[in-house]
């Protein structure tokens, strides 16, 4: 018998997500707008959580994994992924920003303490609880590493909802599914996905009104100087990941039926 959740039923729990967001809409929109930041936090907080909390009926454990790692995995996570999406760039600039996240990023600014809730302290939380401590955990049961991480990143850059995230959501969420599987724990998923989150927080908020749509190449003003910075981006991101492999996760992943859990 197959663990749950298979990639069909995967897909189920994003629909999931999807009806309980809809029913999290026509609980909050009486008493909030639905593009304040605090009505944005409260119906994105509401529905992930439920989310998660059927996912745990359904399967019939309420636990996560959790085992004890080393501090550096974050760190040089944390390098890994923040040099990957800057490497990335002149790949997403290609992509034209849609009205929704423009429209997220000007709340941001107008309401910087909802949405640093939403998207620094709940985002990371729930996120990898859905994402890693459920669905990659099933899909870790019923099928190659490989495939279940690929496939977990994919559903995880399919809910961001737009090409613009989706690219840097499937990178991370292939970064955070190996760590995830050579690790046995959520927790360095969680960390490192804040720190990121953080750090594009902390971008928006002090980058000039004026520039805030301004890509970096933009910014920086100077071809030479950008083109350098993407390759040692480059560099060091590939070197975080081999350091990552080499010394702090080099053992295989094992099976996650023997967990510590929490």
């Amino acid at each position: 018998m197959k663990s749950y959740p298979t990639y069909l039923q995967s897909f189920g729990l994003l629909l999931i997500f999807l009806l309980c967001t809809i029913l999290s809409v026509i609980v909050v929109l009486p008493f909030f707008s639905f593009e304040s930041g605090i009505g944005m936090t409260i119906i994105y907080t509401l529905s992930i959580s439920l989310t998660i909390v059927i996912a745990l009926f359904i399967r019939k454990d309420f636990t996560f994994p959790f085992k004890w790692f080393s501090p550096w995995i974050v760190v040089i996570g944390s390098l890994a992924i923040l040099c990957a999406q800057l490497a990335l760039e002149p790949l997403t600039n290609l992509i034209p920003l849609s009205d929704i996240v423009k429209k997220m990023i000007e709340e941001t600014i107008q309401q910087p303490i909802a949405f640093f809730i939403m998207a620094v302290l709940a985002a990371p939380l729930f996120e990898e609880l859905l994402f890693r401590g459920v669905i990659l955990h099933g899909l870790l049961k019923n099928y190659q590493p490989w495939k279940a991480i690929l496939f977990g990143a994919f559903l995880f850059a399919l809910v961001h909802g737009n090409l613009s995230q989706g690219v840097g959501a499937f990178m991370g969420g292939i970064l955070m599914g190996w760590i995830y599987w050579k690790t046995q724990s959520v927790l360095p998923g969680i960390l490192i996905h804040l720190i990121n989150n953080l750090a594009s927080f902390v971008g928006v908020m002090l980058t000039p009104e004026a520039a805030i749509f301004k890509s970096t190449q933009e910014f920086i003003g100077n071809d030479l100087v950008y083109t350098t910075m993407v390759f040692s981006c480059a560099a060091m991101a590939v070197g975080a990941i081999w350091l990552l492999h080499k010394k702090y996760l080099a053992s295989k992943g094992i099976s996650l039926n023997s967990d510590t859990i929490i």
